[in-house]
């Protein structure tokens, strides 16, 4: 039979529409009918409006109700309505005649196809026809199949079905490798041995040999005001990538290398938690990928018809047109959010990574100190940590905002405990490197700001979440135990360190009969003190015990007011005296 010419005008331009999307602006007919070897076959009905276009095909891919067999004739192709092949009418142009053959063989109308696919959940119709995307359905999708074998349906006009349903597989790939994996890191970091740690950075930095030091002078006398921290470029990834924290970082390159390496050997393993986590936190949903891809091609699309029309008017440019475009058409109303919970959770392991790295770099400096490395090293070591705990400043601030995108509000206001924490440990630093009594007011006024700050943002946080989970009691018991209590213990150190700063510790005065208890338990336990005359005092009236007969042979700070105490045989320190009540 000859070749209908309306097919041969459409059939080319309905191929070449994108598989998987229903193009509903297309001039396609309903029904573009090519007799092939004497048969009329009606093929892969693609996503127009209304069409189901035919393309050439052999009669032995495409099944058509004359030259079928008998068994096949037979074949109920209409579900809803019971009918077989040889019923449905070649020449009709409606969906409940126009069939599909799919890949597994087996045929059916169109109109049972859109019903096992549930094609009006991504499509809208108006007066009968296909008029416009629909927001994509919720949940997990699984994909349709034939109601024959089970084997899925892949016809491209139900691309869209199909590729959300591979689309929500991919992504439960995708959360249970993640899942997996931070679980792991977790675990890790909760057993990794701080005190073991800890004794191999006192076996590793307690006989370094001076001259490998740069010997260096004090450097000259800093304004209490943070330093100015090493500028972190907005471009920088969340969190921020780990080699600022590597041997060849700013920091670590103006160390004395024997300290570098010794360090280095210590926080390695916690560098890989890190590196791991980073990874996690970097890992993009399989939905989120197919939305940046839609937008970009979209957004490519409309730029370029953009640039050759001159309608645009004012300050709006052909760039934010066609993205604003793009984001309108490509079929979500914003981009997915599902992979945030994984992101913002990878974060906190990198916060919990850094705060091990501040305790162990806060041990470091206690031995720099005792071993009377040059105040130029201990300098830039005290420099180190304050960019860690910035770096958790800034990484803190940034998940906070991504849970609220993503409306996770119970992570949000873990996540605020994070902040909290990092803002304390920064000026607990800045106290332990600056305080002096030039220093002293000035410290006092950050730490009431400090402590009201940080009460005002816990009381902020819990507000809105009460009222995003609607005042339920579930939620504020929850809040209460995950979030109030470890936020008010944050709150209390604080309070405490305004009063050692106000010289009214928390704690009782101790007794003369327990200091005569503490000084007989130091001379009769395992340190064996002989005399009385290593009871020493700093200069605010603080105890300190050497338990070297000899003399002192260190200089070490006040673990009350941070004054110098001790000092070596031939340079002690005059502002020490006797601890008489001992």
């Amino acid at each position: 039979m000859p070749v209908i010419s309306r097919a041969h005008l459409h059939a080319h331009r309905a191929w070449n529409l994108a598989i998987g999307s229903v193009n509903t602006k297309t001039s396609v007919p309903l029904s573009a009918e090519l007799h092939v070897q004497g048969c009329p076959a009606t093929y892969a009905v693609t996503s127009t409006s209304n069409a189901a276009i035919a393309v050439r095909q052999p009669c032995n891919v495409q099944i058509c109700p004359l030259c079928a067999d008998e068994d096949t004739q037979n074949q109920v192709v209409d579900v809803t309505a019971g009918r077989q092949l040889f019923e449905i009418d070649p020449e009709g142009e409606e969906l409940d005649s126009l069939l599909i053959t799919l890949s597994c063989g087996h045929v059916f109308t169109v109109e049972t196809l859109d019903d096992i696919c549930q094609l009006e959940k991504y499509y809208s119709r108006e007066y009968g026809y296909w008029a416009s995307i629909a927001p994509p359905p919720s949940g997990l999708q699984r994909p349709p199949t034939c109601p024959h074998c089970r084997e899925p349906i892949k016809s491209p006009r139900y691309g869209r079905v199909f590729k959300r349903a591979d689309l929500d597989m991919s992504e439960q790939n995708v959360a249970t490798t993640c899942q997996r994996a931070l679980r792991l890191i977790q675990d890790r970091v909760l057993k990794f041995n701080l005190t073991k740690v800890i004794k191999d950075l006192e076996k590793g930095l307690v006989n370094l040999p001076s001259a490998q030091l740069p010997p260096g002078g004090a450097e000259p006398e800093i304004e209490l005001e943070m330093r100015e921290r090493k500028a972190i470029r907005p471009s920088e990834p969340l969190p921020i990538p780990s080699k600022r924290f590597k041997k060849n970082s700013k920091d670590l390159r103006r160390l004395p290398k024997p300290i570098v390496d010794v360090w280095m050997k210590a926080v390695r393993r916690l560098l890989g938690y890190y590196d791991e986590a980073s990874q996690v936190a970097s890992t993009k949903s399989s939905h989120a990928r197919a939305y940046e891809a839609a937008v970009a091609t979209l957004y490519r699309q409309y730029l370029s018809e953009l640039d050759h029309s001159a309608e645009l008017q004012g300050t709006v440019t052909p760039e934010d047109m066609a993205l604003g475009l793009a984001k309108k058409h490509c079929g979500l109303p914003a981009s997915p959010k599902a992979d945030a919970r994984f992101r913002v959770e990878a974060c906190w392991q990198t916060f919990n990574v850094r705060f091990h790295m501040v305790s162990l770099a806060q041990k470091v400096a206690d031995i720099l100190a005792q071993s009377q490395v040059a105040e130029k090293v201990q300098s830039l070591w005290a420099d180190m940590i304050e960019d860690i705990i910035h770096t958790v400043e800034r990484d803190a601030s940034l998940t906070i905002e991504e849970a609220r995108k993503s409306q996770s509000n119970r992570q949000l206001v873990r996540t605020v405990l994070f902040l909290l924490e990092a803002r304390y440990q920064a000026f607990s630093h800045r106290v332990d490197r600056y305080l002096d009594r030039t220093q002293l007011n000035k410290l006092k006024r950050e730490a009431r700001n400090g402590y009201s700050q940080a009460k005002q943002t816990m009381a902020q946080y819990d507000r809105q979440f009460r009222e995003a989970m609607d005042f339920r009691l579930s939620d504020q018991k929850w809040l209460k135990d995950n979030y109030s209590v470890p936020a008010e213990a944050i709150i209390a150190k604080w309070s405490e360190m305004i009063a050692q700063l106000d010289g009214r510790a928390s704690y009782s005065k101790v007794t003369d009969s327990e200091k005569r208890e503490v000084a007989k338990a130091l001379m009769g336990g395992f340190r064996r003190i002989g005399i009385r005359e290593q009871f020493s005092q700093c200069p605010n009236g603080h105890a300190f015990v050497n338990t070297e007969s000899g003399g002192t042979t260190a200089a070490s700070r006040c673990p009350e007011c941070n004054s110098t105490v001790g000092g070596t045989l031939q340079n002690t320190n005059p502002s020490n005296s006797r601890a008489s009540d001992l």
